[in-house]
């Protein structure tokens, strides 16, 4: 059985081929050689470590708020306005199915009966167009394009 492996990361591009077992035995201490011999490592310190962007605002606001400036006009839109709220507002690290669909909810003027049904639909499609990501199963936050616009409302 074949595998295919590619990794970017620093500037560092590896991309391999080959048998499993290779890939389970051997081409962790190949890519650990290589990484070394280019002289990229990974700190020793933990602050060193880059942390992730924090949000710039200090400001809270609901979703109906944020869809009224939105106007979402359809469910993808609408989850995205509810994650923002959650995200940004409420300052959650993620927010699983539940809780978005519990905060679309809220926006009784744009949530439509029927988007429950669809929900994880929708959800594979803003995951395909890298308008959320999916950190660990069933949580999910906006990439940082889509959270800077709908901030960019409030």
């Amino acid at each position: 059985m074949t595998a295919k492996l590619r990794i970017k990361a620093k500037g560092i591009e590896i991309e391999w081929e080959g048998e499993v077992e290779y890939l389970k035995k051997d081409l962790p201490d190949l890519i650990s050689a290589i990484v070394a011999a280019l002289g990229v490592g990974i700190p020793d310190d933990e602050e060193s470590l880059e942390q992730p962007a924090q949000r710039k605002t200090g400001r809270t606001f609901t979703t109906v708020s944020l869809a009224a400036k939105a106007k979402p006009a359809t469910a993808s839109a609408l989850f995205k306005v509810a994650l923002a709220t959650l995200q940004i507002s409420d300052k959650l690290p993620s927010a699983t199915t539940a809780q978005i669909l519990a905060e679309m909810r809220k926006a009784t003027q744009y949530f439509k009966p029927a988007m429950p049904t669809n929900i994880h639909k929708n959800i594979q499609t803003l995951l395909s167009k890298s308008e959320i990501n999916e950190p660990s199963a069933g949580c999910y936050v906006l990439t940082q394009t889509e959270a800077d616009k709908l901030e960019a409302l409030v």
